[in-house]
């Protein structure tokens, strides 16, 4: 199962598992990481891991024929209400 995980932050990758793509990724600068993956059937997707006073981020730039399993077992858990 391709998959991406995102923390319930939303601004956060857990992380990327895939199987049978291609994936280039390239340094752009000191802060910041392009990353790009192509399926066999065509379907692209990319974006930009970037560090900003010691946070990291990542930005969707593209998709395209790209469709991501969800899966919340890694996902954060709930901030408890209190």
């Amino acid at each position: 199962m391709n998959r991406i995980l995102w923390n319930v932050r939303g601004d956060d990758i857990d992380e990327i598992v895939l199987h049978n793509a291609t994936v280039h990724i390239e340094q752009m600068g000191n802060r910041c990481w392009w990353i790009g993956i192509t399926l066999p059937d065509g379907g692209y997707w990319a974006g930009n891991f970037t560090t900003r006073k010691s946070r990291m981020r990542f930005t969707q730039q593209e998709m395209w024929g790209f469709d991501w399993d969800h899966d919340r077992s890694h996902d954060d858990p709930p901030k408890e209400q209190t």
